[in-house]
């Protein structure tokens, strides 16, 4: 049986893994990208490793975040997937300590802390492989690949179209205009391929629904600020319903000790994202604060709208992201490289530019993320200190949700599976890999 995987981040890849050496199978996997060796860390969302490849490797072991499997399978069946994907990064990164305290008693006091201010904390178990774990895992998992019989890698080779005939999947339309035919296509082209993958849902109108999209700031704290969470809790997350608009703020992607990063998305749009590493540490700690948002009918393209918010930024920053002060923001006027200069939390950032994020963020997005972190400074004083730092934008596009079944195959094209981020099914590395692997195993059973 042939098969065609369209993308080589965390979810194309764990399909590619589970149908190695199978008999039967001939496995052609197709990344935009270059192979890891070549990739540089200007290329953040395209190459083998997708975005996950130069991210803070951090792997929520937990049903509740991530993605939204739990829609498609139960949550007895997404734990123990969640367990066998989080085994086979453990093997390929060597990391095999849960960055998370089984001091329950402390956990539960910052919970009842948290709720009395309004603010919901979740804990997760957490492995944290760091940038530079993450990168060796990435680089063994795509050397088992080249070594496996049966799968061919194909890089910097992106695909332009699908083949349909009568509503079912027959081969892909390569970039140079070359066609190769196939028994089943998996699309797996992460969060850089979500234009892509709309235009192919808009084109063959393939069932989909509308999914949320989370536009924020990344927030720059000293460490000391956040330490008596992140000494329990690797990472914090928490959720906000803000008062004046009932709209839902979370904390996101955790990084004490961490480094502020740009991300270049497609068309060289530039947001913000951070990272750490196990073994270097700085002395502050970074996180997203994001916006939730959910259009209604007519509106059917949350990835522009989030997009044109991230143009705004790279454009009054003269091509960078911005970064300003809290105290700034609150004043109502721009942080320039002075203020910055002097502020008592130093960026781990150089490259943003001083700016004034009340011209990038409309007033709803500005009015939640202020109100959150006034909020969040009542069980963590000093994050509201005008010394804290905000960058922006952050944006995480979620495409159109494609309608899939409990196989992740699609519900209107016959033979055609779509799994991860790009899909609009999951939001994190851990699920983008147990979509692959849901994949793989209905695709085992057919052969």
């Amino acid at each position: 049986m042939k098969i065609a995987i369209v993308g080589a981040g965390s979810a194309g890849i764990f399909t590619a893994y589970k149908l190695m050496n199978l008999n039967g199978a001939s496995v052609d996997l197709y990344e935009k990208g270059k192979d890891i060796t070549n990739r540089s860390r200007k290329e953040v969302m395209s190459g083998f490793g997708g975005a996950g490849a130069y991210s803070d490797g951090k792997l929520t072991l937990t049903t509740e975040f991530g993605g939204w499997l739990t829609d498609f399978i139960d949550e007895k069946e997404l734990e123990n997937l969640i367990e066998e994907a989080d085994t086979i990064w453990k093997d390929v990164s060597g990391v095999d300590k849960l960055d998370s305290s089984q001091n329950y008693e402390k956990i539960k006091d910052l919970e009842y802390l948290c709720s009395r201010h309004n603010l919901r904390l979740y804990s997760a178990k957490i492995r944290h492989l760091g940038t530079d774990n993450c990168l060796l895992a990435v680089k063994n998992l795509q050397v088992m690949l080249e070594k496996s019989r049966n799968v061919n890698l194909f890089f910097e080779c992106g695909v332009s179209d699908i083949i349909l005939e009568n509503n079912e999947i027959k081969g892909l339309v390569l970039e140079n205009g070359e066609k190769r035919y196939y028994d089943i296509v998996v699309l797996a082209v992460g969060r850089s391929g979500n234009s892509w993958m709309q235009e192919i849902v808009n084109r063959y109108q393939i069932e989909s629904a509308i999914n949320p999209v989370d536009i924020g700031v990344r927030v720059e704290v000293p460490r000391s600020i956040t330490d008596h969470f992140t000494d329990y809790l690797y990472e914090f997350k928490i959720k906000y319903y803000t008062s004046e608009f009932e709209d839902e703020v979370r904390t996101f992607c955790v990084n004490p000790g961490g480094f502020i990063t740009i991300e270049r998305n497609e068309n060289n749009l530039l947001t913000v994202n951070g990272h750490s590493y196990k073994n270097k540490k700085s002395s502050n700690t970074n996180f997203a604060l994001l916006v939730s948002t959910k259009f209604t009918e007519p509106f059917k393209e949350p990835v522009k709208y989030g997009q044109y918010v991230a143009y705004l930024a790279n454009m009054l920053s003269g091509g960078s992201v911005i970064v300003q002060r809290f105290g700034d923001l609150i004043r109502g006027r721009r942080s320039t490289e002075s203020r910055i200069r002097k502020n008592f939390v130093k960026p781990t950032l150089q490259e943003a530019m001083p700016g004034d994020l009340s011209f990038v963020l409309p007033y709803r997005y500005l009015s939640n993320l202020k109100e959150t972190i006034l909020q969040l400074d009542k069980v963590m004083p000093g994050m509201a200190d005008p010394n804290t730092l905000l960058y922006g934008v952050e944006a995480k596009f979620y495409s159109l949700r494609i309608n899939v079944d409990q196989n992740m195959r699609s519900k209107s094209i016959k033979n055609l599976y779509c799994i991860g981020d790009g899909a609009g099914i999951t939001r994190g590395i851990i699920q983008a890999s147990v979509s692959g692997i849901i994949a793989a195993n209905d695709i085992i059973k057919r052969i």
